[in-house]
């Protein structure tokens, strides 16, 4: 309330600008951080972000509500004067001018704790960006003004004003208002949230955008922010370089060179979960980007440093602990609501693991497709970017019963059948998974956890198909719009790398003539074939494969079902485990390929299959 009496006067508001003006003039770290103090504070009223801890907030209400002297107070905030004064801090306080300045004062001569605040506002910017167009043109952002909020066509003051007047006379006569009823004028004297507008401004930081000198210094903010021995520093700091990297181009040739790996992987040895999550998300994006074709980015000097950084965080996060994924796999077994931001955590722990076992490769950015391997064009000569112990097969399980839990968690959310059956964090367990199996190939095939998290994905696809289940039942509300994109590209994903787990566990252990169903896993191994292979190879399948929609042609292309025949063919091709899966009814599934399977050979040899288990059995 105390920012809302200095701000809801227009006088008041220029005055506060002309302070700025000559705080500005001289040099004075006090006077810097006096300054930073009412941006963020500006900042965070103007956005509706909680500045006070909701006792004192309460407590500020009572006295409102109770004292005599606040009369005048309660009459400013009742006329709507939070959001006069919010209008007023973006008007006269809130200019790109200032925060530039600010910016540069706080790296050069410097001050460590305003570097620190500085990121706090850069992200909260970004947080409420509007997104537009960018531009160089200067006269295109002198017409935008220097304003760093946009408010909606309901900000100008007098309408405000006449809005708040009408409100008050209504609630003094009672009329047009159901009892009980609150607006914004009540909002005044309500907790924590006093006068919050319904429709927060947005902010405009194409003066940013188009200024590669402050993305310049933003980068050696962030390198010196990461060596404080500051908490909250350290957690700006690596917040900061995650999503600055890939908004501001300038940023990202600086900050490679700017950041010690050294001191991100120190951080994953720190007892502090909110810091092994940052530097988790830093390790993520580095491990991931993929670097665009232009002429920053195929320098020697930025490729170097860039590789150099992920290689240490890459290789450190894999080291850190008593041995190699020690500490991922300490984290993986905490119980439920022990990591902030659970699921994201448990999501970037399952994707780095996966990019520590088969890293990216150091690349010169080109036009080539994405996906090449080492065996591709593109990357034939390529090293990989870091070089890790391979993780333990212990690992194994833990991952297949972490998808197995995500499993059934997607399945009880559905509510009438409806609802997503795929997520981002069931996308990253299973390409750990996938490509841990290839190390582990035997211990893979003969763990019936391993086998459940991979065979759930293909028989939730031979599901959908069965029951005609449409995209838009599968759609997550939280991906807006993106919602049939990402769900196309879940599903792919995760049938994807649940085929790999069979494909590189299976074979390699010996699943064929060899193999005895009695061994363990074995029985399992052939109730699920023959009962996907029951389920595809059906006349209803053979149709859909022709004219079912989109979505039903690529589930099916996607799945699995040649090579689970030709494993099922080749199992069968000696007497004792023919016989053996007679008994667990394997005979239909030989049926069923006989008749509709893809190739003439398959159901050549199926009919072959039949035709002895019927002498072998009258025998």
């Amino acid at each position: 309330h105390l920012y809302a009496s200095a701000f809801c006067q227009e006088d008041c508001a220029k005055a506060v600008t002309d302070s700025m003006h000559s705080t500005f003039g001289t040099w004075d770290v006090r006077a810097l951080r006096h300054v930073l103090r009412i941006l963020c504070a500006g900042l965070a009223h103007a956005l509706s972000i909680p500045v006070l801890p909701m006792l004192a907030s309460s407590a500020v209400v009572q006295s409102l509500r109770r004292e005599r002297e606040c009369k005048g107070l309660v009459e400013m905030v009742q006329d709507s004067g939070i959001l006069r004064a919010n209008i007023m801090a973006g008007k006269y306080l809130m200019k790109s001018r200032f925060l530039a300045q600010l910016i540069t004062w706080s790296e050069n001569p410097g001050d460590s704790f305003s570097r620190t605040w500085v990121l706090w506002i850069i992200l909260t910017l970004l947080r409420f960006e509007k997104k537009v167009a960018p531009t160089m043109d200067d006269n295109a952002l002198q017409e935008q003004g220097e304003a760093l909020f946009e408010y909606g066509s309901n900000s100008d003051e007098n309408h405000v004003l006449r809005r708040a007047r009408l409100k008050k006379e209504a609630m003094a006569s009672g009329v047009g208002l159901p009892p009980g009823s609150k607006d914004s004028c009540d909002d005044g004297l309500d907790l924590a949230g006093a006068g919050q507008q319904k429709e927060l401004p947005q902010c405009r930081l194409n003066w940013l955008r188009a200024t590669p000198v402050l993305q310049a210094t933003l980068a050696e903010m962030v390198g010196k922010t990461l060596e404080l021995p500051w908490k909250a520093a350290q957690i700006l700091s690596c917040a900061s370089a995650a999503r600055l990297f890939y908004e501001l181009p300038e940023f990202q040739q600086e900050v490679v060179e700017a950041m010690k790996g050294e001191l991100i992987v120190s951080m994953f040895k720190i007892p502090d979960k909110k810091l092994n999550l940052v530097a988790t998300l830093v390790t993520a994006l580095l491990s991931s980007y993929r670097l665009q074709l232009k002429a920053a980015n195929i320098t020697g000097d930025f490729l170097r440093h860039f590789y150099d950084l992920a290689s240490k965080v890459i290789e450190g996060f894999s080291a850190c602990g008593d041995g190699p994924y020690d500490l991922v796999a300490r984290w993986l077994h905490l119980p439920e609501r022990s990591l902030p931001c659970e699921v994201a955590f448990r999501t970037m722990i399952s994707y780095i693991v996966g990019q520590c076992v088969a890293p990216p490769l150091a690349v010169v950015p080109s036009l080539e497709l994405e996906g090449m391997t080492q065996d591709g064009a593109h990357g034939s000569n390529a090293p990989p970017v870091a070089e890790c112990e391979a993780p333990p097969a212990a690992l194994l399980d833990k991952l297949a019963y972490e998808i197995i839990r995500e499993e059934q968690r997607l399945k009880r959310s559905q509510v009438d059948f409806k609802g997503p059956l795929f997520s981002t964090l069931l996308c990253h367990l299973l390409y750990a998974l996938a490509v841990i199996v290839p190390l582990h190939p035997r211990v893979a095939a003969n763990s019936p956890t391993v086998r459940g998290a991979a065979f759930a994905q293909l028989m939730k696809v031979q599901n959908m198909v069965a029951n005609s289940v449409q995209p838009p039942a599968l759609y997550d509300p939280a991906d807006g719009s993106r919602a049939k994109l990402f769900l196309y590209i879940r599903a792919t994903a995760c049938i994807r790398s649940a085929l790999q787990v069979i494909t590189a566990s299976w074979p390699a252990a010996d699943f064929g003539p060899r193999f005895s169903i009695g061994e363990e896993g074995g029985k399992d191994f052939i109730q699920y074939c023959t009962k996907h292979i029951n389920q595809v190879y059906n006349n209803k399948t053979a149709l859909t494969r022709v004219l079912g929609t989109p979505w039903e042609r690529l589930m099916l292309s996607q799945g699995p079902t040649l090579t689970i025949a030709e494993l099922l063919l080749n199992i069968c091709s000696t007497d004792a485990n023919l016989k053996e899966m007679s008994r667990l009814g394997g005979e239909q599934a030989l049926h069923s390929l006989g008749r509709y399977g893809e190739s003439a050979q398959i159901r050549q040899q199926a009919t072959m299959l039949l035709t002895k288990l019927a002498v072998m059995q009258a025998g």
